[in-house]
């Protein structure tokens, strides 16, 4: 459907479209999600251990698809284009082409798995003794299952990797707003419930996580509103710098890439073992966990089809023109 606050609706000021399609969005990302966390505290504010390996398994099935089904892909797909775009005007050879564009997929690899390795290491090590028995466990302390952890900080070691994707979340979704607010711009209502689908299983996570380590109710739906409002000023920023970005070709590919593989990580590395490593569970409830999971799998492909980002010719057409001044100016 077309969007009602592109720069034509505020005659041709693209800044006034942008600055109230933020606001509108910005209100959305922080009503929805926190008035959902908020029902759920009153009408159930704990759950069962097992209802928690569900969870987890959903939640890793939707991380690992929307990391490298959708993000992955999306930095691979964009970074294609903007290398093809070159080819055709003659400033690169298809092997060169083919080359830089394994480097800007490898880069945004390297920088995702170095930030989510980085941050997990230290966090460990200010940990410290996460296990009192090495023996039994088989593993050093830099190997953890958070159901084995001897010591209750290390708990906050999931939510802080699950939040550590953050930035590139309101990064990209700012992107997306700026795309909207362009001339032509349109909004896809399945990026839209995608997105917010994406969030609320992260706030459910954050949230069951506080209160079993003990958090108070109405303490950790608040640090869930904190949470989000993390991502506003980089939803800003990243729509304020979106256009000028696009100039660059290289940098929002390497962008997504990077997020998908901190959101794959953490999907592999933080939540299957939550519930992979569960050995009290009977027959019948292994194989609902695996349904589960199937279903978070299914949900996500079916929503990423819906992925489409509004904008697009136009963001080719400023790369196409960028191009052409190169040309002309050499």
């Amino acid at each position: 459907m077309n969007f009602p606050f592109n720069e034509i609706a505020f005659n041709g000021n693209y800044n006034a479209a942008l600055a109230v399609n933020l606001i509108i969005f910005a209100f959305i990302l922080l009503a929805v999600p926190s008035f959902l966390v908020f029902l759920i505290s009153l009408v159930k504010p704990k759950i069962k251990e097992k209802s928690c390996l569900y969870l987890y398994a959903f939640s890793s099935a939707v991380f690992i698809i929307v990391g490298a089904v959708g993000l992955i892909s999306e930095g691979i797909s964009s970074g294609r284009e903007f290398l093809e775009a070159k080819v055709t005007t003659n400033l690169l050879m298809e092997w060169q082409s083919s080359g830089l564009l394994v480097l800007i997929v490898g880069a945004g690899a390297v920088c995702g798995l170095t930030v989510a390795i980085t941050f997990r290491y230290f966090f460990v090590k200010k940990v410290g003794e996460v296990h009192k028995h090495h023996d039994f466990h088989g593993h050093d302390d830099h190997i953890l299952n958070i159901k084995e952890i001897d010591n209750p900080k290390a708990a906050w070691l999931v939510i802080f990797l699950i939040l550590s994707h953050r930035t590139i979340d309101g990064f990209i979704w700012g992107g997306t707003i700026s795309e909207l607010s362009q001339q032509g711009g349109t909004i896809n209502l399945g990026l839209v419930i995608a997105f917010n689908v994406h969030i609320f299983v992260e706030v459910l996570i954050v949230y069951y996580r506080q209160v079993q380590n003990g958090e108070k109710r109405w303490k950790a739906v608040l640090n869930n509103f904190y949470t989000l409002l993390a991502i506003i000023p980089i939803m800003f920023i990243g729509a304020y710098v979106h256009k000028y970005l696009n100039f660059i070709g290289w940098f929002l590919p390497l962008t997504n890439v990077a997020g998908g593989v901190i959101v794959t990580f953490v999907g592999v590395i933080e939540l299957v073992p939550e519930f992979l490593h569960h050995r009290d569970l009977k027959t019948k409830e292994w194989y609902l966990l695996i349904i589960v999971f199937a279903i978070g799998i299914v949900l996500s492909i079916v929503l990423l089809t819906f992925h489409e980002h509004g904008g697009h010719e136009e963001t080719h057409q400023i790369q196409e023109q960028a191009l052409n001044n190169l040309l002309v100016h050499y």
